[in-house]
């Protein structure tokens, strides 16, 4: 009833002072913008010209009623510095609908002519988006009375919000090359933003873009949720397996994060069911040639791709690794045991030589596949060992020991060359004897011959002997010889007989080495 008398009494004196409009203004922006859940002030500015005066409860922010009408709805009134009473919401509904989480600052002046009038909305809503204005009343006892206003527009926004479901792809049983969708739902915000799709493959950090939606939401008043619902579909490969698929919402509030990282949804791992692939083989140890040496060890390991994975799975009858082996074309195959593609050759012979395949082997949806890879060995004396000599205890010879046995044999090898070459030169220096200037003419001086039957030509059991005995004298002249130590020539020199006119034919003599 208080403010009831104190306004009527203001309009009864300014019905006796009113001679034209004041002078006094009133400013604000012409509009503002908030994001959901900030806080936002609403500020006005009134000055006062000449012998204006303002009172308590004349000073308000307003909100449009509806957009069908052009009045508007006190939210609150303020009091000026040095009047009495307080700031105060009014029981509008406006009133009530901010007074919760609103504040009204002390209306303040530097200047006692300008003043500031602020409504600290302190979590604006979206329902908070409309069109605003500031109040004023002023009186002058010269000029009357005068409601100057100053409106502004308040523009809410709203960042984009994480997908309400997971993409699931559909079909959930995926076959290599078949088309598979993944749909996404999303509040995009305000302004509207879109949804973008990622795809991660197993292994590879960065994720690859796959497209974005297309929809374009008209914006109303008010509104803050735009739901746009994507889809994409792709056919899937083998690359594909194991991938995680990903949507995610972006609007222009969202400026922090990489585009992939802004609120979203992603799949679980995507299992994309495709025939196994041809194998690869790895041996250990590794000659290059593939020759081995009888009584070595070898080591095949056998891997192919595909999903279901050979030898890893359940259905080991279904999925599994043979490994097979041929001597030669045209002989029967022998299945050789191995533990999940890997196979273990110990104490090779040369009755192991030939072609050793691997087949790997995997099914789904009732149908069944397999793939094959050879290698060949070739396993004899002339082949690689693999592993080092044995000892006589049966124990392998280490590095450091064979390197031994070999430098020992090749000090021994120049051993004996040396010797030999210091045997051969000491020969030779011995062998080299000088020959005397010349040849003696005859040098049988002073020996002394007896003749002695010849032990050929009497041989009485020859049917030559009779004429030979009659005709000839067949006794030869004997005659010792005796060397002294010095040097003689190896020429051969020629004995003569008695009456020094002929010569036997069993006179050449090699002289020995001295």
């Amino acid at each position: 009833m208080e403010l009831f008398h104190r306004i009527s009494y203001i309009l009864f004196l300014s019905t006796l002072y009113y001679q034209g409009g004041s002078a006094g203004t009133v400013v604000t922006g012409a509009s503002l913008s908030a994001t959901v859940g900030d806080s936002l002030d609403f500020n006005c500015t009134y000055t006062l010209q000449g012998d204006d005066v303002v009172y308590p409860g004349l000073i308000s922010w307003e909100i449009k009623k509806d957009s069908a009408t052009t009045g508007f709805e006190s939210i609150a009134t303020f009091t000026p510095p040095y009047s009495v009473g307080s700031n105060t919401f009014t029981s509008t509904e406006s009133g009530l609908k901010f007074k919760n989480r609103s504040e009204l600052l002390d209306v303040m002046s530097n200047d006692n002519t300008t003043f500031n009038v602020v409504m600290r909305v302190r979590n604006v809503e979206c329902a908070d988006e409309d069109s605003y204005r500031c109040s004023v009343t002023f009186y002058s006892p010269t000029n009357g009375q005068s409601v100057p206003t100053a409106g502004t527009s308040l523009t809410v926004q709203a960042p984009a919000e994480k997908p309400y479901e997971v993409p699931v792809p559909v079909p959930d049983n995926i076959e290599e090359g078949m088309n598979v969708k993944f749909t996404c739902t999303a509040n995009v915000g305000k302004p509207p933003g879109k949804i973008k799709w990622w795809r991660y493959r197993n292994g590879i950090v960065a994720p690859q873009s796959m497209g974005e939606s297309s929809e374009n939401p008209q914006v109303q008043p008010k509104v803050c949720v735009y739901n746009v619902t994507s889809s994409i579909q792709h056919n899937m490969s083998s690359d594909d397996d194991q991938s995680v698929w990903r949507c995610s919402v972006d609007n222009e509030l969202l400026t922090t994060q990489p585009d992939q990282n802004k609120p979203n949804q992603e799949s679980q791992r995507v299992d994309v069911y495709y025939k196994v692939r041809v194998p690869t083989i790895t041996r250990n140890p590794d000659p290059g040639d593939m020759q081995f040496a009888v009584g070595s060890s070898v080591t095949l390991t056998c891997v192919a791709q595909g999903n279901p994975r050979p030898g890893i799975h359940v259905d080991k009858n279904a999925n599994k690794y043979v490994w097979t082996f041929q001597a030669s074309p045209g002989e029967n195959t022998t299945e050789l045991p191995s533990t999940n593609g890997v196979l273990t050759l110990n104490n090779l012979q040369e009755s192991e030589t030939g072609t050793y395949t691997c087949t790997a082997f995997n099914g789904f949806n009732g149908k069944s596949f397999n793939a094959s890879k050879d290698t060949s060995l070739q396993i004899g004396p002339t082949g690689r060992p693999t592993a080092a000599p044995l000892n006589g205890n049966g124990v392998g010879l280490d590095g450091g020991a064979l390197a031994g046995i070999i430098v020992a044999v090749v000090v021994i090898i120049v051993l004996v060359v040396v010797a030999v070459w210091c045997i051969l030169k000491n020969r030779t220096s011995k062998d080299s004897i000088d020959e005397p200037p010349e040849k003696p003419v005859r040098n049988n001086q002073g020996l002394s011959f007896a003749n002695r039957p010849d032990i050929v030509n009497n041989d009485k059991s020859s049917p030559f002997y009779p004429h030979e005995k009659k005709q000839y004298n067949t006794d030869l002249p004997y005659s010792d010889l005796t060397f002294d130590d010095k040097p003689r020539s190896r020429k051969p020199i020629q004995l003569y007989e008695n009456n020094g006119m002929s010569s036997t034919p069993y006179s050449e003599v090699m002289m020995p080495s001295v």
